[in-house]
């Protein structure tokens, strides 16, 4: 592919790597309860990515435009995926709370056992299933990739090097929220502020749950 093909795509595909969504509260949400766990959680965003990238390239991602009902059903279980978590998480928030209330020193502890509650296979599965979840992505590839790819090139090929880009792109920004967040764990640490912490980034995620729930049926 000529160079100017590709960093014309990585300049798209930065403002959309830099864009908020629900892969930059996933990840923030599992690197706040361990640095690994966000790393892990980044990795599966991009495995999916890379299949995205290659339905793309099959073709297999135009069915989501052509076919409204498929793009809507996967829209609905990925909204309730995402409901799902952060719900979860406010749930767990909440209990915190109320053993914060208790003692702090139990709070500590339950705040403890509750950082390593989720393991690395946890948070790689959970960030492989929002991003294959995220039909939005299919569609954004079926837009992105055409004009970047030369006429008479390998489309499969193309799909996929333009994926390892997005991906090698939005894993690099995600690393950088995970290094943030590690450098400021001690702050974390405080239960209280690990409890507010806990309760943005569910609510976050549970809110981007309902919007794509709502928008699954517009």
């Amino acid at each position: 592919m000529p160079s100017s093909a590709l960093l014309g795509f990585a300049g798209v595909a930065l403002v959309v790597v830099l864009s908020p969504g629900p892969d930059t509260f996933l990840t923030l949400r599992y690197a706040l309860n361990r640095p690994r766990n966000g790393v892990a959680a980044a990795l599966g965003m991009m495995i999916s990515i890379m299949g995205w990238a290659a339905l793309a390239g099959l073709g297999v991602a135009a069915l989501l435009q052509t076919y409204p009902a498929i793009h809507q059903a996967i829209a609905v279980v990925g909204g309730a995926y995402l409901l799902y978590l952060g719900l979860g998480s406010l749930i767990k928030a909440r209990f915190l709370a109320g053993a914060s209330a208790a003692t702090a020193r139990t709070a500590t502890r339950t705040a403890a056992a509750a950082g390593s509650a989720y393991t690395l296979f946890q948070s790689l599965r959970a960030g492989m299933l929002s991003a294959a979840l995220n039909p939005k992505l299919g569609l954004l590839f079926l837009a992105l990739m055409p004009p970047f790819i030369p006429v008479g090139s390998n489309m499969l090929g193309s799909a996929l090097l333009l994926g390892a880009i997005f991906a090698l792109m939005g894993f690099a920004y995600l690393m950088v929220l995970t290094a943030i967040a590690a450098k400021a764990m001690a702050w974390f640490k405080s239960p209280t502020v690990g409890i507010w912490l806990e309760r943005v980034s569910s609510a976050a995620l549970a809110i981007m749950g309902i919007v794509v729930l709502v928008g699954a049926f517009l």
